[in-house]
């Protein structure tokens, strides 16, 4: 089933307000002004902006939606008046980070409203600007450091042994929840914002180059690995009135963290000029990663977080080898069609997912220079 990208209602098909039984969540919004047409396409448009994926059921006037960390939430327009005016926007949180929900619960309202939301971020949440110790509050701040058992400060390679300890005894645990918190932490051990930039190189690179102590792009590869004999799941395939699988959403969420701190990983690594030696060095990259990427972004309809995640991870692997996007260029295997994909992806992601338009977008641009050097 392939979701429509603009949500189309019939202000006659409408459920009155005053006809319902049940109070509307205090996530709901009078619209004035606009009819349930207009504003459902705003929402939509809002939606592919925010890049939150969304399955539409244009004759009963819903929408179901998840962001790229897994908040899965409900959208149902209704009518205020027999009239039509005011068009009622209702969203309910069904799963997942209430913050998150919250957050975009405001940009979609102020959307349904008229007013432009604010693009998706990739990185950076749009209420940080810089890394949290740059933040204006803390400077002045003395921090004591973490002290060793012998009285010795706790040094960055310490103290980054020490979390990922924690990351894969969490990820070998038989508990769901810890499963998720391991993949969370790793995602900000990966992040020169959310912990120190010392920090998060020297884990970015035991992801991506390997390490015989720490085997976690082994653990990461096997989370991120589809059954190659299962059908991939299409969002919102469940259906309207029943919630999508818990132990598949579980697994969704798994993966997307995986390929999220993986992809945090390769662009540290690109900045600092070490991924480069890496793709050249080990088949790996060419042989297994990239093959298994291009496989995500072509099937990106089925998760579009996911795709943008791939899809910024191959355009790491092609800023750093030339000789990668050369082969990208001339087609050769296991690389063939490979820009081919890239431009579904993009055209996909221009009608649905902001960020995944944006990432595949800087991955034909760079073998597009490539193509036009050799």
């Amino acid at each position: 089933m392939t979701c429509p990208d603009v949500w189309k209602v019939n202000p006659r098909d409408l459920e009155l307000v005053s006809s319902l039984d049940f109070p509307l969540e205090r996530t709901h919004r009078e619209i004035t002004g606009a009819d349930a047409v207009e504003v459902a396409s705003r929402i939509s448009s809002a939606l592919a902006a925010l890049s939150i994926e969304a399955q539409y059921d244009g004759e009963n006037a819903r929408a179901k939606c998840r962001t790229g960390d897994c908040v899965c939430f409900r959208i149902r327009l209704y009518s205020g008046s027999e009239s039509g005016q005011p068009v009622v926007v209702e969203m309910q949180r069904r799963n997942g980070s209430a913050s998150v929900f919250m957050q975009s619960c405001r940009a979609i309202l102020s959307a349904a409203e008229g007013k432009a939301p604010a693009c998706a971020s990739k990185k950076v949440p749009p209420f940080l600007k810089s890394p949290i110790g740059d933040m204006k509050c803390l400077q002045g701040v003395i921090i004591s450091p973490r002290m060793k058992l012998g009285g010795m400060p706790l040094s960055p390679v310490d103290a980054s042994n020490e979390a990922l300890d924690r990351v894969m005894s969490m990820l070998r645990a038989k508990k769901r929840d810890d499963n998720l918190l391991a993949l969370e932490n790793l995602c900000c051990l990966t992040d020169p914002v959310k912990t120190s930039p010392q920090v998060a190189l020297r884990v970015s690179r035991l992801i991506a180059i390997g390490d015989d102590e720490y085997d976690i792009r082994d653990e990461l590869r096997d989370i991120m690995e589809r059954d190659v004999f299962a059908s991939p799941p299409e969002f919102g395939s469940a259906g309207f009135d029943d919630d999508d699988i818990p132990s598949l959403s579980h697994a969704e969420h798994l993966r997307c963290l995986a390929f999220r701190a993986l992809s945090n990983a390769l662009e540290m690594c690109l900045k600092d000029g070490c991924l480069a030696r890496a793709v050249a060095d080990q088949r790996w990259f060419t042989e297994h990663l990239v093959p298994s990427l291009l496989d995500e972004l072509k099937i990106a309809s089925t998760s579009g977080s996911i795709a943008h995640e791939a899809a910024s991870c191959l355009h790491s692997i092609v800023a750093s080898s030339e000789e990668v996007g050369r082969r990208f260029v001339g087609g050769v295997h296991p690389f063939q069609g490979g820009i081919d994909v890239l431009r579904r992806a993009n055209e996909f992601g221009n009608a649905q997912h902001a960020l995944l338009a944006e990432e595949t977008r800087r991955c034909l641009t760079v073998l597009g220079a490539m193509h036009r050097a050799a």
